[in-house]
C-alpha cells in the first residue's frame, strides 16, 4: 500500500511538472465586407507542448465559414499540426516560425440547393511573434506563409486559395491568445 501511495504522489508531481509546458489558446475572428457582401468567420482553438525554451509542437483544430452575395456558403473543419522554433528571444518578445501541415474538409453549398465536398491543404512555414503579458499569458500573431496551399473546386468557390510562394499581407494576419499551464 505504501508503494502505491508513493507511486501516486510521484505521478501527480510528474504530471504537474509536465503540465507547466502545455499551452492552450487560439484565435477567433469574424468579418463582413459590406461592399461585396462577403461574410467570413473562424474559430481556431490551439493546444501545444513546449519541448524546450525554443521549440514546441502543437495543433490547431477549428472551423471556418464563408458566405457571399451569390449565396455560396462553405463550412470547413480544419486540422493543422505544427513544429515551432523560436529563432529570436529578447525579454518578453519572441520571434518564431511554425513548420505546418494542414488539411480542411467540409461542404460548399450553392444557393442553398446542391452542395459539394470542399477540401483544402497546406504545407509550409508560417512566421510569427509572441509577446508575453505575464509568465503564463501571451499574445501571439501569425502573419503570412512560405509554402504551398491547395484546394479543390468546391473550396475555391468558398474563397480558398491555391498556389505556392511567400504570401505576406494583412489578409493572413491571425491574432491569438495563449495560456501556459
Amino acid at each position: 500500500m505504501k508503494k502505491f501511495i508513493a507511486f501516486a504522489i510521484a505521478a501527480v508531481v510528474a504530471l504537474g511538472a509536465a503540465a507547466q509546458d502545455i499551452y492552450v489558446g487560439g484565435s477567433i475572428g469574424a468579418w463582413r465586407n459590406g461592399t461585396d457582401h462577403v461574410t467570413t468567420m473562424g474559430i481556431l482553438p490551439e493546444i501545444g507542448y513546449n519541448l524546450s525554451d525554443r521549440t514546441a509542437i502543437g495543433t490547431t483544430i477549428g472551423w471556418s465559414y464563408y458566405h457571399n452575395s451569390e449565396k455560396v456558403t462553405t463550412n470547413l473543419f480544419q486540422v493543422a499540426p505544427y513544429y515551432r522554433y523560436a529563432f529570436f528571444k529578447s525579454g518578453i518578445v519572441s520571434l518564431f516560425v511554425d513548420g505546418a501541415v494542414g488539411v480542411g474538409a467540409g461542404r460548399t453549398s450553392y444557393d442553398g440547393e446542391n452542395s459539394k465536398t470542399a477540401v483544402t491543404w497546406k504545407i509550409g512555414l508560417e512566421p510569427g511573434i509572441a509577446v508575453a503579458l505575464s509568465e503564463r499569458c501571451s499574445v501571439v500573431a501569425h502573419v503570412g506563409m512560405l509554402g504551398y496551399m491547395g484546394a479543390n473546386n468546391a473550396a475555391k468557390a468558398g474563397d480558398a486559395t491555391e498556389g505556392w510562394g511567400f504570401m505576406l499581407d494583412g489578409n493572413n494576419l491571425r491574432l491569438g491568445f495563449y495560456y501556459t499551464f
